[in-house]
């Protein structure tokens, strides 16, 4: 028996496949995973992939409720093969379920992912337009990643052609158009993962690896969306400040009209 939380039901792709999970036989609140060899990155297996199957866990805990944020810490890297994911629900209110998910291998904690999921109800909503937007697709290009690192083959990403990651530019700015490759529904656990899938926007000032390593990754969800043949999500990606081998990179991910789905916050190493 395997799950994918509450999302709508859709074909199975490589992506649900990827971010399966199976509850364990005897201990309660426990689940199984594969970190899947497709799913390689820079250092280890790709942390915002991690996080979408600990989301896939939360959706199973909290069942209808919706997850908002997500927050994980990366301990060391996750290697490719059999993982174990412990849940502690720290408090499930009438609105609210906020559970840690803890993610093993071999008997050693390799990520803690906070998530934040909520029950669906009527607030204040309002949203401003996303002004800071990448250029239009006919200013992109195909970006072609280094054939090493496995997880950039998981979606389409068309890269302005002024951010693409070069270690000696003046800024640190990645933007560009990012669609699915395999008909994935985008989902909470797909715009987790997307959040952390773009390069890593230090790689424009500096000599790779430096700045691709995560230290804390933290996601907050808008809203899900679903896109119609030939359109795109839209990515901006800036770290601005970067200091005693710490840099903070804030992103932005939109509809094609500027409508914010999600904003992220990430740390990494530049030490």
């Amino acid at each position: 028996m395997t799950s994918r939380g509450t999302a709508d039901p859709h074909v199975d792709t490589e992506f649900d496949r990827a971010t399966a999970i199976s509850p364990d036989a005897t201990t309660p609140a426990r689940f199984h995973a594969e970190f899947q060899s497709t799913w390689a990155s820079l250092r280890g297996v790709h942390g915002g992939y991690q996080a979408a199957i600990a989301v896939r866990v939360a959706e199973a805990i909290a069942q209808t409720r919706r997850v908002r944020t997500v927050t994980a810490t990366f301990l060391r890297p996750g290697q490719v093969g059999p993982v174990v994911l412990d849940v502690d629900v720290l408090r499930r209110s009438r609105s609210f379920t906020t559970t840690v998910v803890s993610i093993s291998q071999g008997g050693r904690q390799v990520a803690s992912i906070r998530i934040t999921a909520i029950e669906s109800i009527e607030g204040h909503d309002w949203s401003t337009p996303v002004a800071n937007r990448p250029a239009p697709v006919g200013q992109s290009v195909a970006f072609t990643p280094p054939p090493q690192i496995l997880h950039f083959r998981q979606a389409s990403l068309l890269v302005n052609s002024a951010t693409i990651p070069n270690s000696d530019a003046d800024d640190a700015r990645i933007a560009g158009h990012v669609r699915p490759n395999d008909g994935s529904v985008l989902d909470a656990a797909w715009l987790v993962m997307i959040g952390d899938w773009f390069p890593p926007s230090p790689f424009r000032r500096v000599q790779i690896p430096i700045g691709g390593v995560s230290i804390d990754y933290t996601v907050h969800l808008h809203r899900t969306v679903s896109l119609a043949d030939g359109e795109y999500l839209e990515g901006v990606f800036e770290t601005e400040n970067s200091a005693d081998g710490i840099a903070l990179e804030r992103g932005t991910l939109c509809t094609a009209n500027g409508v914010a789905v999600a904003e992220t916050f990430h740390t990494r190493w530049t030490g």
